[in-house]
């Protein structure tokens, strides 16, 4: 009964079919339906002849990229509409593991926004919080391998499309717990995932890990890094969101290829996050 109340939702942008196979061959068999959002892939194509070879899969063709934001709001809006109660939202290239729904949903409550699990990236380990040996709430979590409830995304008004990428799953993190939802990690289910080309990277005494994103990414990190704590008036974080932009036009112009267009991009996300108005 509980595993019909359950459905997938997955968001393609230029997926690697390969492993967008391995995806769904690891997850169909685990939820009711799964519902692919495609925002303007150039393999769509590819993508279509994959999803015919299996039963309850469901794609939504945007035609061009609308952003995260605006793809993981048509997944949950579509779960709601056929009845579903809570989504597992995958990034394209997330695999889980055997069970994955069945462990993480154990932990389903009505004060639960999102139950999650430990994430696992290729490159360099784990991302994130670190595990403990029991369920611990935590402040934010990534939205690949999410699972997430659908009653507490209507009440707090779904993910903010202003973002289009990153930061977008911190931002609906922090409103779900100003809502009164928990966020909760569960120990020992893992999730293979990928962010960016992740590496790890050491100056002097800071280590830290280097996802080199392309500049299009840098773009809207570097504003959202300014416009999610001026949005909630998040003074500190505000402060904090400066620091990390002059910390990312540090390791672009040390660590990374393309310095001058990802720097540009930097400055020019840094801008429009202080001028673009919250919705």
């Amino acid at each position: 009964m509980l595993a019909m109340k359950i459905c997938c939702g997955i968001v393609t942008y230029n997926p690697k079919i390969s492993l967008l196979k391995k995806n769904i061959l690891a997850i169909k068999d685990q939820v009711s339906e799964i519902f692919i959002v495609d925002n303007g892939s150039i393999n769509l194509n590819e993508i279509i002849l994959l999803i015919k070879k299996f039963k309850s899969i469901n794609l939504i063709n945007n035609k061009k990229n609308m952003g995260i934001a605006y793809a993981l709001n048509q997944l949950c809006l579509t779960a709601v509409n056929r009845k579903y109660d809570w989504i597992l939202t995958l990034d394209q290239d997330s695999v889980c593991p055997p069970k994955f729904v069945y462990s993480l949903s154990r932990f389903i409550s009505q004060n639960i926004g999102i139950v999650a699990p430990i994430i696992v990236d290729r490159n360099v380990g784990i991302i994130g919080h670190e595990p403990t040996n029991k369920p611990q709430e935590v402040r934010t979590c990534i939205t690949s391998g999410a699972l997430t409830n659908l009653n507490a995304w209507k009440q707090i008004n779904g993910f903010d499309e202003n973002m289009f990428i990153d930061s977008v799953d911190f931002e609906y993190c922090y409103r779900l717990r100003k809502s009164g939802f928990k966020i909760l990690q569960v120990p020992n289910v893992k999730l293979a995932h990928s962010i960016g080309n992740a590496k790890k990277c050491q100056f002097l005494f800071w280590k830290f890990i280097d996802t080199e994103h392309s500049a299009f990414r840098a773009y809207y990190i570097a504003q959202n890094n300014i416009y999610y704590p001026k949005k909630h008036n998040l003074i500190l974080r505000l402060l904090r969101g400066n620091f990390r932009n002059l910390k990312y036009v540090f390791i672009v112009l040390v660590y990374e290829k393309n310095k001058r267009e990802k720097v540009r991009a930097i400055f020019k996300g840094w801008k429009r996050g202080y001028t673009l108005s919250a919705k």
